[in-house]
């Protein structure tokens, strides 16, 4: 890459640049056309430009492998969890039972990889959570909690669409004073969402005054769980899970997955686990206004578009939020200073080419987005509208779609191209 950019840097420092030998001008023309060609490829294929896919969540896997019949413990696992919870002293109560016996037998046998693969993941996250759970006066087992809803992956997103590493649902985390919009969604921060979970759970908590109540409301919601209370008459977790008629059967056996998962996650090799920590990338923070596309980030700082949305786990798409008068992005540690001087340059006012479209006499959402091929939901989340607003002549409207960086200022060598183009950067007048 080094040796391609000096090429280019050398093409635009000549005194006649490129189209000064004719040669040379045909050569840069191919140049062109081929980055274009990419571009427009990515684009296509929403290749880290559009919202990024997101990872399964473990949960599902792990309520739906429960609900078999679990292993029977054998008297090697109970001996280990039994000088286990003599000798470390944990901060929840954890019940030397049947069923948290058998979801520790489980783990250690036929889902031994993935817990080992979860705890690796999870040493990066553990000691911002337990700093988080410290200060606000939480028990610190709770902060492997995240080891069975998502183990560890902030993009994970469940079945039901919970998502994030606490698998929050899009109420929940609103509540809980996490944004979620067109152009973020922090529930895939793993600070913020811990800063969430840690408010959540003392909610429930002060709720029911019980730690295994407050987990299973953590899973089928506060209400299912004082309801199954009022109607059996018990306050007992194990007691109202003993039977199928107040519990449904992922939140019976979700608790003791999670316990089970404690014991281990607190001393694995007690467990034989073979934790290898990921590496943890050093960065630093730049704040930006506006949107800032973090395509020009990457080239600044030397990094990839996917390292930059690796650290900014948060944001949905090529750009960061047009709104932001302060926003906080996460830059590999050591480009802040470019990055920061770069923002600052003369001419740079648009840093992120965004595709506007000028509403014409009664338009409406709906046929605008027909017009443009987009969907009328994603059109008005990305002018912070509802589907439902109305809008006035001349009113300036974000069209949400990626716009290209280099091919819209290039001449199309095609039709195909041409018409790729006019897609992705649509103008009409006024």
């Amino acid at each position: 890459r080094a040796a391609f950019d000096r090429a280019v840097d050398i093409l635009l420092e000549s005194p006649g640049g490129a189209r000064s030998n004719p040669q040379l001008s045909v050569h840069y023309d191919r140049l062109i056309e081929r980055i274009s060609g990419h571009e427009l490829t990515a684009l296509a294929q929403a290749d880290g430009f559009a919202e990024k896919e997101p990872e399964p969540a473990s949960i599902d896997d792990l309520l739906t492998i429960a609900m078999f019949e679990p292993p029977t413990p054998t008297p090697e696992t109970e001996r280990a969890v039994a000088n286990d919870l003599q000798a470390s002293g944990h901060d929840i109560d954890i019940p030397q039972n049947a069923r948290v016996l058998a979801y520790v037998e489980l783990f250690t046998g036929r889902l031994k990889g993935y817990l080992e693969d979860g705890l690796s993941r999870g040493a990066r996250y553990l000691p911002m959570i337990q700093d988080v759970f410290r200060a606000e006066g939480l028990p610190l087992d709770l902060a492997y909690v995240p080891l069975i809803e998502s183990a560890f992956k902030p993009n994970a997103l469940s079945r039901a669409k919970a998502k994030g590493m606490w698998q929050f649902m899009r109420g929940t985390a609103l509540e809980n004073g996490l944004s979620h919009d067109w152009y973020i969604d922090e529930r895939a921060d793993p600070e913020k969402a811990t800063r969430a979970a840690a408010k959540y759970l003392k909610t429930l908590y002060s709720m029911f005054d019980d730690w295994h109540l407050a987990l299973a409301s953590y899973n089928g919601g506060p209400g299912r769980v004082q309801r199954a209370i009022k109607r059996s008459g018990r306050d007992d977790f194990w007691k109202l899970s003993a039977t199928t008629r107040y519990l449904p059967r992922e939140t019976r056996d979700y608790v003791p997955l999670i316990l089970a998962a404690i014991i281990i996650a607190r001393n694995p090799s007690q467990y034989n686990m073979e934790v290898a920590p990921i590496e943890t990338p050093l960065f630093e923070t730049v704040t930006v206004s506006g949107a800032v596309d973090i395509r020009r980030v990457a080239e600044w700082s030397g990094a990839s578009v996917q390292d930059i949305q690796d650290l900014n786990p948060e944001l949905r798409r090529w750009t960061t939020p047009i709104r932001a008068t302060d926003y906080e992005l996460k830059v590999p540690m050591g480009a802040a200073e470019v990055v920061n001087t770069r923002l600052a340059e003369p001419g740079t006012d648009d840093l992120a080419p965004l595709s506007h479209y000028t509403v014409r006499k009664n338009e409406t959402l709906l046929s605008i987005a027909k017009k443009l091929r987009v969907s009328r939901s994603d059109l008005a989340e990305a002018n912070y509208l509802s589907t439902k607003s109305k809008l006035s002549t001349g009113q300036r409207l974000i069209i949400p779609r990626a716009p290209t960086l280099l091919a819209a200022r290039t001449e199309p060598s095609s039709a195909a191209q041409a018409d790729a183009v006019l897609a992705s950067s649509v103008r009409p007048a006024d």
